[in-house]
């Protein structure tokens, strides 16, 4: 027959229970300490990616800058083309006495968005993240009208010294010189409304000064009345 034995701790109830309330306490204690480093931690992770990022697009917003200030002498430029080709069709037709150049752009960098680490993300605010990915998203967009704008004016070169035009080529050259005014104007637009955008951000575009000069070849005047 079992007995029901009664469990007395030495030094009394009392003591057992001031014990375990010690090492809850320690354990609690330790868990907040843990968070507060983590909190820091991740703070300080937090804004060290603030920084860079912001840094990155005030150099991206600058390449808008940049290339802005080559707007008169590239309208210019897609005027004298299109002189030029004005000429071929009324058959009194000018001359181009040098390259017809192309406008220098530079390369948008998303180095630091492509390289965000998820959990640093995550701590960030959402209003934040959404405005910083809608920018991303917005540089993107504004490449691709970088890029053709480039593809055009390239195609343009190909008629460097040229002198014979048939029917194919004022087509031709007909459509790239609108190309290059619609992707003039694309860029132009958007680069206002992007600077704009990240000015409510508190980022304004910021030039390096280890950029290449642009090229003024595209500002000398190359046609010349036949």
């Amino acid at each position: 027959m079992f007995r029901l034995v009664k469990l007395t701790p030495p030094h009394g109830w009392n003591a057992v229970l001031w014990e375990l309330a010690i090492v809850t306490l320690g354990v609690l204690i330790a868990l907040a300490a843990q968070q507060v480093v983590d909190d820091f931690h991740w703070r300080g992770q937090v804004r060290e990616f603030r920084t860079a990022l912001r840094a990155e697009i005030s150099d991206d917003l600058a390449t808008y800058t940049y290339r802005r200030e080559q707007n008169r002498c590239t309208v210019a430029r897609l005027d004298e083309l299109q002189r030029w080709l004005d000429s071929w069709r009324a058959g009194r037709p000018d001359k181009l006495t040098g390259p017809i150049a192309i406008p220098t752009s530079l390369i948008i960098r998303t180095t630091v968005w492509d390289s965000r680490d998820p959990e640093t993300v995550s701590r960030m605010p959402l209003s934040e993240k959404l405005d910083y990915g809608s920018l991303y998203t917005e540089f993107a967009n504004a490449e691709v009208h970088r890029l053709d704008e480039r593809a055009a004016w390239a195609a343009l070169g190909d008629y460097d010294g040229a002198t014979h035009l048939d029917h194919q080529d004022l087509m031709r050259l007909q459509g790239l010189i609108t190309r290059a005014r619609l992707r003039l104007r694309r860029i132009t637009t958007n680069a206002d409304r992007f600077i704009k955008k990240a000015a409510t951000l508190g980022i304004r575009p910021v030039p390096n000064p280890e950029w290449p000069a642009p090229d003024t070849e595209i500002c000398r005047p190359i046609l010349q009345k036949g």
